[in-house]
């Protein structure tokens, strides 16, 4: 089942939402270890999917 454009950006700003509400003093959960990369990954591929469909950024 692929995501629609909405559903992803939704998606997208929850985990960097999720990411930044994290304290820089606080070390983060071993889970977010490789956050940064996934989330640059998963927009590069947000902005693909945006492109092949035809949307306006």
């Amino acid at each position: 089942m692929k995501k629609d454009v909405p559903q992803r950006i939704a998606y997208y700003t929850k985990k960097v939402a999720e990411k930044a509400a994290i304290h820089p003093a606080i070390k983060p959960p071993r889970s977010h270890k490789y956050r940064q990369q996934r989330l640059i990954k998963y927009k590069a591929m947000l902005h693909q999917q945006i492109s092949d469909e035809g949307w306006k950024i």
